[in-house]
Parts: C-alpha cells; sequence; structure tokens
C-alpha cells in the first residue's frame, strides 16, 4: 500500500477542522475523518488514499474546483513545509540544485508500491530554465489539479532560491493514462 508522510497530511486536516462546515463526507470515509480529526504526526506513515481523497476535497470544498487556487495551495504548501520541516529544500540558495533536490524530498514524503517509481524529474535546460516531469503511479481523477498543485510549489522553490521573474508553465499533460504525466516548464531570471 502505498504511503505519505503526516507532514504532508498535516496541512490537509488543519484546513478540514477549520472548515467543519464543509461537506467532507461527501469526499471523504469516516475513517479518513479520524485520521485527520485526530493527531497526525509529521513523521508518521498515513494511506495515500486518504491524502489523495483529502486533496480531492480541498480541492473542491476550498479551492472551488479552481486550478489557480491549486497553484497557489502549491505555493504555499512548498514554503509552508521547508520553513516548518525541511528547512534544506528551500535555503539552497541555487534554483536548479533546489529543484533536484525535489526528488530526494518526496521520496522521504511517499513510499509507493513500487519503490522504483519515479514520480519527479528535473532535466536542467541551461543556465536558468528547467523542464520538470512528474509523474502519478496511478489514475488520478484529479491529476490536472496536482499537477497545478507541483508548478506553484516548483514555481516557489525558485524564488525562494533568489530566482527573479520565473515563469512557469504545462508544456505538457497526460492526465488519462495509467500512469498520468505532466511536463513543466521553468524558467527565471
Amino acid at each position: 500500500m502505498s504511503k505519505v508522510k503526516g507532514a504532508l497530511l498535516m496541512n490537509f486536516a488543519k484546513l478540514i477542522r477549520d472548515n467543519k462546515d464543509r461537506a467532507w463526507s461527501k469526499y471523504l470515509t469516516e475513517d479518513d475523518m479520524k485520521v485527520l480529526f485526530g493527531t497526525v504526526m509529521p513523521n508518521s506513515w498515513y494511506p495515500l488514499d486518504i491524502y489523495e481523497r483529502a486533496g480531492f476535497a480541498i480541492f473542491n470544498e476550498i479551492g472551488q474546483g479552481k486550478l489557480q487556487n491549486a497553484w497557489t495551495w502549491g505555493k504555499f504548501l512548498i514554503e509552508d513545509l521547508g520553513s516548518r520541516f525541511y528547512r534544506n529544500l528551500v535555503s539552497y540558495q541555487e534554483p536548479i540544485g533546489s529543484l533536484e533536490r525535489c526528488r530526494t524530498f518526496l521520496n522521504q514524503w511517499f513510499q509507493f508500491d513500487d519503490p522504483k517509481f519515479i514520480p519527479l524529474e528535473v532535466e536542467p535546460q541551461g543556465k536558468n530554465q528547467a523542464k520538470i516531469i512528474y509523474r502519478y503511479e496511478r489514475p488520478l481523477d484529479f491529476f490536472e489539479a496536482s499537477v497545478n498543485q507541483i508548478a506553484g510549489s516548483m514555481e516557489r522553490i525558485v524564488e525562494l532560491n533568489g530566482g527573479k521573474e520565473v515563469k512557469t508553465s504545462i508544456v505538457e499533460l497526460a492526465a488519462k493514462r495509467n500512469v498520468p504525466y505532466a511536463v513543466l516548464s521553468i524558467s527565471w531570471k
């Protein structure tokens, strides 16, 4: 069973707890609610299914199903994770190196069923540009929202590491595949 580190689930749990009036039961199981309203520990592992359902619920209930809101959430999330738990991610002081370190961090945050699965690749395209390939291990109903969240996170990492006038775009999106993927282009001055 694929798992996610509690550090990623904590922000989802807090957002859901802070918005009890939303229709969470439309998306989350009773067991999901027990976990999310319980004590989520940053270094503990949780079933990835809970993370996926919580993400989908938040995207629809808080993010209003808008991709731009997923992008903004990605920017917030990576900065919050970096400042609270993973300072080395956002304090590398060099954008390409920081983007490349994301692969290491994703391996610390997720345990996929296939231990050889690579969710993120970073290919430098020059001094101030990179191509990012993001994959998910199985079909995901809200893969496009997930891609926008990743794009926002990557953009914020570059900004936090000195990149100016950052431009990020999704240049390819294959959301309906068995292993969905997207290609992002990111450049800066």
